[in-house]
């Protein structure tokens, strides 16, 4: 391969990957401003980690976090819940970020109330089991979330 082949397949990819993390960081700043300026009182307090992606704690009890899955130019975001404490990490739900700045093909990240819908239908099992357990006056773990998603999705 001669010099001028591989400088044009590193530009190639250094505007490809450049594209991707711009779509990436408008949309977490589209997601916190949604989420920050809501009339809707969804009980989320924003973490810090912009090393990692986003960070929500909901009820204080559960980490909602939103971060680009490994793997170099990956346009899969995930959605998982743990613990406050990050344990029992688990996914919940992915999403695919396209080259022109939409998510799942349809929503643009750049709308904020569809940007704001999107994101919770992909926790919406999180708030139904949490819904369901404090109106049995029942504790809730995050396995018990899962499955509850699980079946309702069958």
């Amino acid at each position: 391969m001669i010099l001028s082949e591989l400088s044009q397949k590193a530009e190639f990819i250094a505007d490809r990957h450049r594209s991707l993390q711009a779509h990436w960081h408008t949309y977490c700043n589209t997601l916190v401003q949604a989420i920050t300026l809501s009339r809707q009182k969804l009980h989320h307090s924003l973490g810090c980690e912009p090393q990692n992606g986003l960070c929500f704690f909901l009820f204080e009890h559960f980490a909602i976090r939103v971060e680009q899955a490994e793997g170099f130019h990956c346009r899969t975001i995930n959605y998982l819940i743990a613990r406050r404490d990050g344990s029992e990490e688990t996914l919940l739900a992915t999403a695919q970020l396209d080259a022109q700045g939409n998510m799942d093909g349809t929503v643009d990240i750049r709308d904020r109330e569809r940007v704001l819908a999107h994101y919770l239908d992909k926790i919406g099992a999180v708030y139904d089991g949490l819904y369901d357990a404090v109106q049995h006056d029942a504790p809730l773990r995050i396995s018990e979330i899962l499955a509850s998603r699980d079946a309702s999705s069958h």
